[in-house]
């Protein structure tokens, strides 16, 4: 009579783990069909800008400034950009172009600030994709 209650001790242990391993089983199963779900919908897609570092350089006689930038498409297609500088609040240079997915353009240009310009001046460049707006700036002293 000593066996009976460890055999059904062993029973219920069995029982248990057998309960345990459905459970991960269908963890498992639930976690792998939300990680492939929201991998597939919920692909960002973006533009990165930037200004390559230690490429400025302000000509005070000139009264001019040239740096390099630089835009990567993270676009999930062909992406048309419009790239638009400003001294302070005054816009001084445009570009329109495209771009596909993964490509990078990278430019350096000169522009001329004007006249009137006041130091400390804000050297800003936005980028428009119709969508969003990026921007990036540096401050010439």
């Amino acid at each position: 009579m000593v066996l009976y209650p460890i055999m059904a001790a062993e029973f219920e242990l069995d029982n248990h783990y057998q309960q345990i391993k459905i459970a991960v089983i269908i963890a498992i199963i639930i976690g792998l069909g939300t990680s492939i779900f929201f991998m597939s919908v919920d692909i960002e897609t973006y533009s990165s800008l930037y200004i390559i570092p230690n490429s400025t350089f302000f000509d005070k006689n000139a009264n001019s400034v040239s740096f390099e930038y630089g835009v990567k498409s993270f676009e999930s297609g062909r992406t048309d950009y419009e790239l638009i500088m400003y001294s302070a609040d005054v816009q001084v240079n445009n570009k329109q172009f495209s771009l596909n997915n993964g490509e990078i353009l990278e430019e350096r240009v000169k522009i001329i600030l004007p006249p009137d310009s006041q130091f400390p001046n804000k050297i800003s460049l936005t980028l428009n994709t119709g969508e969003t707006l990026e921007e990036v700036h540096f401050w010439l002293k």
